[in-house]
């Protein structure tokens, strides 16, 4: 599945320039930050942008808390804000690639600065 210029964060291997954006990310952030490009077989490495990072760990703190709040009050509606928070971090990023993150390159050369856009 392609996307269309300019839709979507730059999914493109940083060494041959193959469209990266159909792999599973989980397994890379998930199992380590350094993957393989399953075109060219170099050596990339995940580039997480630091508001990514923070919408994850606020949704998940939000999603822990607020759960904790709702099973020591034994309230259904702490319980149900819980599950929104944390179904809100879920819709946040992709909205968050598709409208702040066009032009953020999803993948770089090791020993690159994640610390901003490569390009």
């Amino acid at each position: 599945m392609t996307k269309g210029p300019g839709l979507a964060m730059d999914h493109r291997c940083p060494n041959c320039g193959k469209d990266l954006g159909s792999r599973k990310r989980v397994h890379a952030i998930i199992a380590r930050m350094e993957i393989d490009c399953s075109h060219c077989n170099s050596r990339i490495r995940l580039n997480v942008h630091p508001l990514e990072l923070r919408i994850v760990f606020l949704s998940f703190g939000s999603f822990i808390v607020l759960l904790a709040f709702a099973y020591s009050l034994q309230s259904n509606a702490l319980a149900l804000l819980a599950l929104i928070a944390g179904v809100a971090g879920t819709v946040a990023l992709p909205v968050l690639e598709r409208t702040r993150l066009r032009t953020w390159a999803r993948y770089i050369r090791p020993g690159g600065d994640s610390g901003r856009n490569p390009t």
